[in-house]
């Protein structure tokens, strides 16, 4: 469990640093749009490394989009996203609305140049520096919020697997003692008729000596306990 919960968080930390860079990435097209709007004929350079922004911004959208099939997370932490409400459908739908324009406006530039879209990019650029940047801004909150569910969920498993341990332990004790005194109490009794109880009495020391054996190990697994405890 420890170690597929510790990946969940590593994941999610991962994932909180992508959605970052789809800041950077859009904040990227925009620039180039900005540039490639005052051209004639679009910069080749230019335009690879726009494919290259909108391809990855694209994948990290997809891989946090509520119900994705292109999502490699796992079946776990899809649920965890949906459970607090990462990523809604809303912010979903302004990733794509960035996407799909993108994509017009790339597409636009190859054609003709950029000479003619200013206004179509300033409006894109507005959209970006606000409705856009908000809304990644709230996916990262999400996302935490998810990060802060497996930590805390975690840390419960962690606390409820201790009470039944120590738990676990009391019960032992309190049944090593009752051997115990049943083992005492039947030595006593074989002494009291004599050579017929000598085999009872054989077979009460050996009971004695699993008792004894037990506490050991019982001893054992508190010392164990304890010192994890205290770590």
């Amino acid at each position: 469990m420890s170690d597929s919960v510790h990946g969940d968080e590593a994941v999610l930390g991962a994932l909180i640093n992508r959605c970052g860079k789809m800041r950077m990435l859009s904040h990227s097209v925009v620039v180039i749009f900005l540039l490639e709007g005052e051209t004639e004929t679009p910069c080749a350079l230019a335009m690879e490394k726009l494919e290259r922004d909108l391809a990855e911004f694209s994948q990290i959208a997809a891989e946090i989009a509520p119900g994705s099939l292109e999502s490699k997370l796992s079946k776990n932490l899809k649920r965890v996203l949906e459970e607090v409400d990462a990523v809604s459908r809303a912010q979903n739908e302004t990733l794509t609305r960035f996407i799909t324009n993108a994509r017009l406006i790339q597409d636009r530039l190859r054609e003709s140049g950029g000479s003619h879209l200013t206004s179509t990019i300033k409006e894109f650029a507005s959209f970006v520096t606000t409705t856009l940047l908000a809304t990644l801004n709230s996916i990262v909150e999400g996302i935490n919020r998810a990060l802060d569910y497996v930590i805390s969920n975690r840390q419960s498993q962690s606390g409820n697997q201790s009470k039944m341990i120590r738990s676990s332990i009391t019960e032992l004790e309190k049944i090593s003692r009752m051997i115990m005194i049943i083992s005492v109490n039947a030595s006593i009794e074989a002494s009291r008729v004599g050579e017929a109880g000598r085999g009872f009495s054989a077979v009460a020391g050996e009971i004695r000596n699993l008792s004894q054996s037990a506490n050991k190990v019982i001893t054992s697994l508190r010392v164990q306990y304890e010192s994890n405890e205290a770590s």
